[in-house]
């Protein structure tokens, strides 16, 4: 029953943690679909409408119930708010580059298909690949939780940086991006 308290079963564990999941999945997707919207926009990053208006036509489109899609217009409220807050944020959205790009090609003899987030061209003509992670870290050390989010993606943001490269012709430099915690990752390689 809602509002009962009591022990758990592991099925109803599960389910909680599916709709946890699939609530923090769909904010994901937003958050990259206004993200790119921001990137391509021909507007200042300062005149783009807040995502309530965009985003919350979205989250009515996608059936959810008003609780669910309350928590998930948040979720993407903070996470844009934090990026065009934060100096490395408005870098990533703003200059030349391509968002949401489709790439496909081989990698160590397997067909791979992917689709870049961001690339971001600096000043300097650097090719950055930026991958937007919308997790938030609670408590514990933030530095070994960054540490272990870059060994978990390093074999990912490799792939991307040799279909890239196939495709440009450039090499590129690699990162995480976290909005919600306003942190910009590079990843060695």
């Amino acid at each position: 029953e809602p509002g009962r308290a009591g022990k758990a079963t592991g099925e109803d564990r599960t389910v909680e943690f599916y709709w946890v999941g699939s609530e923090a999945r769909l904010a994901g997707t937003l958050v990259h679909r206004y993200l790119q919207r921001l990137a391509e926009a021909p507007l200042s990053l300062e005149e783009c409408p807040v995502p309530d208006l965009i985003v919350g036509r979205w989250i009515v489109e996608s059936g959810l119930d008003d609780d669910a899609g309350a928590r998930i217009l948040a979720r993407v409220n903070d996470a844009v708010a934090a990026m065009l807050e934060d100096e490395k944020g408005r870098w990533i959205l703003s200059g030349k580059g391509y968002t949401e790009l489709p790439l496909q090609g081989l990698v160590e003899g397997e067909l791979v298909s992917v689709i870049l987030d961001r690339v971001r061209i600096d000043d300097d003509g650097n090719h950055w690949i930026i991958d937007y992670k919308t997790s938030t870290h609670e408590g514990g050390d933030l530095g070994t939780f960054l540490a272990a989010e870059r060994t978990r993606y390093e074999p990912q943001m490799a792939r991307y940086k040799t279909l890239y490269q196939a495709w440009s012709g450039k090499d590129a430099k690699v990162a995480l991006y976290f909005p919600l915690l306003r942190t910009f990752l590079e990843i060695e390689r």
